[in-house]
């Protein structure tokens, strides 16, 4: 069932005198409304020995084996679940709750607590904290988004090996010293901004991907690109948790409005060994922190597509 049905479905549900009365999708889990007319989402539970475990924040309840009494197909149900309740009334927000629930339905988390609790905290995050994003976060998340899709339709899917969280030091970790780092510019020049540590090749094994970008009116915005990784990646819980994550208090004009050339985009795609990027050789000393520099990579040897795709795969 796709994300959009699920949402009219829910919309064309109303109110009855029933703690809740769900639907069924893809035989997984339950979508549907409480008597308050919120969104559920329930998962029933295969651990239902454990304590149940209760978590409420002001757009969001979460109730771990909670033993629920529940209408489904004009059926009275009664099961240990694991629900999920929406507060929210924005249809934005509902839209990111169905997402992130339904891929984690169908993750192999979904049985997990950790997990579990890390859903309430993200899906929390995205409703209840503020966090302001600027225009170069958006364009490092561009030039991301746009190399996993980009390598997509190559056959070569890194989606997996996504950084889990902001500001960690590679954008994607393949194995224990194999790493991609993707570094974007609006610069006529290629010049890119490194950490020391993502340039340390003695110690990793670092291929970086270069993207050029050139405004337009007329090009890719990053809400298409979003709704693109959302449409190929619906199943994948952890990519679609660090994208909502990444864009939840960003403005809808703001992610309309940032617009990259895709021609010129694809016509300056570059690969390059982190080894033959100029760098200081040296380990960054006892008590330095945060080394960082600018590096030109006009002049520096490129490798093709096909070796970056190799190199990624010979370890599956």
């Amino acid at each position: 069932m796709e994300i959009r049905d699920i949402l009219k479905a829910l919309q064309d549900k109303h109110i009855t005198d029933q703690p809740y009365e769900v639907f069924l999708v893809d035989n997984t889990c339950y979508f549907g409304k409480d008597y308050n007319n919120n969104v559920v989402f329930m998962i029933p539970s295969r651990v239902t020995k454990v304590m149940p475990i209760c978590q409420e924040t002001r757009s969001l309840r979460f109730a771990f084996n909670k033993k629920c009494v529940f209408k489904s197909e004009d059926k009275i149900v009664t099961r240990i679940v694991h629900l999920f309740t929406c507060k929210e009334k924005d249809e934005e927000n509902i839209l990111a709750f169905i997402r992130l629930t339904k891929a984690f339905s169908q993750s192999e988390f979904d049985e997990d607590q950790l997990y579990l609790a890390k859903l309430f905290s993200v899906i929390s995050a995205l409703f209840d904290k503020e966090r302001k994003v600027s225009e170069s976060e958006l364009q490092g998340l561009f030039a991301e988004l746009y190399t996993i899709l980009y390598l997509g339709e190559a056959g070569c899917n890194i989606a997996k090996f996504w950084q889990s969280r902001n500001r960690m030091k590679f954008d994607f970790s393949f194995t224990e010293n194999k790493r991609l780092e993707i570094k974007s510019t609006l610069k006529p020049t290629r010049v890119h901004h490194f950490k020391h540590d993502q340039l340390l090749s003695e110690l990793y094994d670092i291929k970086i991907v270069s993207v050029m970008f050139r405004k337009s009116d007329f090009g890719l915005s990053l809400q298409e690109l979003v709704d693109k990784i959302r449409d190929k990646y619906v199943d994948n819980f952890i990519l679609l948790m660090h994208v909502e994550t990444a864009i939840a208090n960003v403005d809808k004009d703001m992610l309309y409005g940032i617009k990259y050339d895709e021609i010129y985009l694809k016509e300056n795609l570059r690969y390059f060994d982190a080894k033959n990027v100029p760098h200081f050789n040296e380990k960054t000393p006892e008590g330095v922190f945060n080394a960082e520099y600018d590096c030109c990579l006009d002049t520096v040897p490129t490798f093709a597509e096909e070796e970056l795709i190799n190199w990624i795969k010979e370890d599956d």
